[in-house]
C-alpha cells in the first residue's frame, strides 16, 4: 500500500503509516492501493468541516472517499472501490485522510497520552471510514474506537 503525505506532520511518519496499514490489513487491499494523508491547520480543518459536514468548528480527522453502504463495510468496500479504477487512471485509490495536528495535540493532552499515539489513532480511524465504517451509532462508535486503538498501539507491522 502506498501512503502519500501532504502538509507538515507533527512527528515522524512511521507510526502513522503503521497504524493505517494495521487498520486495513484484515481487508487484504490490493498491493497497488493508495491513500493520501494530509495535515492541515485548525482553520483549514474548520473550513473543510463547515463545507462538507455543515459543522462550523474544527475537528480532528475527516475522510474523503467513495460512499460505501454500511452493509458492505470492510472487505465488502473493496468491490466498490475496485469499480472506480477506470476513473482513477487504473489506481486503487482508497481516498484521503485529513488530520488537524493542533486538534490532535489538544485531545492527546486531555486523554493523557502521547500526541504520536493520538495522530496514529486518527489515521487508523480515517482509514476505517474509507472502508465504510461509521461511528454515528453507539455500536459503530465503540467498534471504531476498538479497531482504531488496536491499530495505533501496534509497535510494528509485519510485511
Amino acid at each position: 500500500m502506498r501512503i502519500a503525505i501532504a502538509g507538515e506532520a507533527p512527528f515522524e511518519l512511521a507510526p502513522i503509516r503503521r497504524a493505517i496499514r494495521r487498520a486495513v490489513r484484515p481487508y487484504r487491499l490490493p498491493a497497488d492501493a493508495e491513500v493520501q494523508v494530509a495535515f492541515v491547520s485548525d482553520d483549514e480543518m474548520r473550513a473543510l468541516n463547515k463545507r462538507f459536514r455543515r459543522i462550523d468548528k474544527t475537528t480532528d480527522v475527516l475522510s474523503f472517499g467513495e460512499a460505501i453502504p454500511a452493509r458492505d463495510r470492510g472487505a465488502g468496500a473493496l468491490a466498490h472501490i475496485e469499480k472506480l479504477r477506470a476513473r482513477s487512471g487504473g489506481r486503487f485509490d482508497l481516498g484521503e485522510i485529513v488530520i488537524s495536528p493542533e486538534q490532535a495535540e489538544r485531545q492527546a493532552g486531555r486523554r493523557k497520552r502521547p500526541v504520536v499515539e493520538e495522530v496514529a489513532f486518527l489515521a487508523a480511524h480515517g482509514a476505517l471510514h474509507l472502508l465504510g465504517y461509521e461511528d454515528e451509532t453507539p455500536a459503530g462508535y465503540r467498534e471504531m474506537l476498538r479497531l482504531g486503538h488496536d491499530a495505533a498501539r501496534q509497535k510494528s507491522v509485519k510485511r
